[in-house]
């Protein structure tokens, strides 16, 4: 039996299982002049650890430019910030897959006798803790009573200092440390897109190229030397 368009409406998926956010204005940085492929290629780079260097180098675009699409266009940090929960997701998949790798491998070393393997493993569960200490420490180590609680937080004290780290709890916003200077902003959007150069990296496409693709870049000359090998 087929199954109804109709059932999956309702549905309530994980962020990182949702199709794409749609763009509000139907592109990820309106009235640009570079294609939206490239656009989503950027914010896939973005989302993996690439510098803005990169990603404009990829693009063939300039770094002033996608700085202005970065704080420009709320659509595109919605969709950096879709491309990284999805592989934030995949990324914990693949760790507890390591996981289960290695304790089979050291419960194969550990089932072969290794001896390194073995104490190892006794180090890493603490096995030979108590062992290792004299009595006396052993015993001032499980004291009778246990130690009291920390005091509240007074009124006067100072606030704790604490540093809001990267995480993307917010689809769009600004994922920066401090925020920027609205001036600077101001003066990024005041800014026309700006090409960048052609042909230079073997990741940029070079337009005038009658064949163009992405493949190898310039060659390298290092071995046209005194030394290099006569044919």
């Amino acid at each position: 039996m087929p199954l109804d368009s109709r059932t999956l409406q309702n549905d309530h998926f994980p962020c990182w299982a949702e199709e794409p956010p749609v763009p509000a204005e139907g592109a990820l940085v309106p009235g640009s002049q570079f294609h939206e492929e490239q656009w989503i290629m950027a914010a896939g780079m973005l989302s993996r650890g690439s510098s803005f260097l990169q990603v404009s180098r990829a693009m063939g675009c300039s770094r002033t430019t996608l700085w202005r699409a970065y704080y420009g266009s709320k659509d595109f940090r919605h969709r950096v910030w879709w491309e990284r929960q999805a592989l934030n997701r995949e990324a914990e998949l693949r760790l507890s897959s390591l996981r289960i790798l290695v304790a089979e491998q050291i419960e194969r070393l550990v089932a072969a006798g290794d001896p390194a393997t073995v104490r190892w493993l006794a180090d890493r569960l603490g096995l030979f803790a108590g062992l290792d200490m004299p009595a006396t420490t052993r015993q001032a180590a499980q004291p009778d009573h246990p130690p009291a609680p920390k005091p509240a937080p007074r009124p006067e004290d100072p606030p704790a200092v604490t540093v809001p780290e990267l995480d993307d709890d917010l689809p769009g916003a600004l994922r920066e440390r401090t925020p920027p200077d609205p001036r600077a902003v101001a003066a990024i959007l005041a800014r026309p897109e700006a090409e960048g150069p052609k042909g230079a990296y073997p990741w940029t496409v070079n337009p005038d190229d009658p064949y163009p693709s992405l493949g190898a870049g310039p060659a390298n000359g290092r071995a046209a030397g005194p030394f290099s090998r006569r044919r």
